[in-house]
């Protein structure tokens, strides 16, 4: 007969009955149960985002979704444009949505009042023409991306010649070009982002920095997924940081909402990094392939 064991040992027996019971009673626990009684594991999205109240129904589709999903929610939304086509989209630039109830448009890169611009002929009696900031030659040279008005902006010629195609940045180098000040002092410039050689960038005057990060980071969304003919992320690979930082720091205005809504108006979506600055935090990182 097996030696019986001595006092304090376990038999076999027993330390594989001990082993089962806690092995079952740590996946009890882990599954929700424990004490006799079950629980319903957590909900897969506790997500509690909630829209702008003043756009509920416009974002309704983006409510309570986080990350990903609502990076794919905000992503279908501003899908619903009306393609204007170039004319018509210049047309309304110059009318209602860069005019307001002024009698003047305002150029994006000087601060230039341009009184008495309604038209594509005034406007260009004025010096003035048409700007993408996302530039045709990286993706905005068909429609819808040709004619969106959330990244058009009326211009200075002159210095929408000097911006190029080049990307956004600070310039802390030589100085290649400054542009008239505006009434404010402001300028904006071209130049090296450092030294002598190497990358240029266009420094736009501090006022619109927001305004021109929130319709970089529209375009983006827009059509990173549904990529036009063209379509590359040269400028915003460098320009991304930057632009979010600029966001922050520019805060959302009224005379921009009233844009956003004036191009809504017009080809029927909004900007949501206008309506909803949050975003910035809400939505994952942008990625940059």
């Amino acid at each position: 007969m097996p030696a019986s064991p001595t006092r304090g040992e376990r038999s076999p027996a027993r330390m594989v009955i001990a082993l089962t019971t806690v092995l079952a009673t740590m996946l009890a626990t882990s599954c929700g149960g424990g004490g006799g009684a079950t629980t319903a594991p957590p909900p897969t999205n506790t997500c509690r985002t909630e829209p702008p109240a003043a756009q509920a129904t416009y974002y309704a589709p983006a409510r309570q979704r986080c990350d990903a999903a609502l990076l794919t929610a905000v992503q279908q939304l501003v899908r619903g444009q009306r393609v204007l086509g170039y004319t018509t989209a210049r047309d309304s630039l110059y009318a209602f949505v860069d005019r307001g109830t002024r009698p003047w448009i305002i150029d994006l890169y000087t601060g230039r009042q341009a009184v008495g611009v309604t038209t594509r002929a005034t406007a260009a009696q004025n010096g003035i023409n048409t700007e993408h900031t996302w530039p045709r030659s990286r993706g905005a040279e068909v429609d819808p991306a040709l004619s969106d008005l959330h990244h058009l902006f009326s211009s200075d010629s002159a210095a929408n010649e000097r911006r190029s195609n080049y990307p956004f940045g600070l310039v802390r180098g030589t100085v290649l070009w400054t542009g008239p000040a505006s009434g404010s002092g402001e300028v904006s410039r071209l130049g090296y982002a450092t030294g002598n050689s190497g990358q240029i960038v266009f420094e736009p005057r501090a006022s619109v920095r927001g305004d021109i990060a929130r319709a970089l980071l529209y375009f983006y969304i827009r059509y990173g997924t549904d990529r036009p003919s063209g379509f590359n992320l040269l400028n915003f690979a460098q320009e991304r940081d930057l632009l979010i930082a600029w966001a922050r720091e520019d805060a959302v205005d009224v005379w921009e909402r009233g844009r956003n809504d004036a191009v809504q108006r017009a080809q029927g979506n909004r900007n949501p990094f206008i309506d909803w600055p949050e975003l910035l935090d809400l939505l994952p990182a942008l990625p940059l392939t």
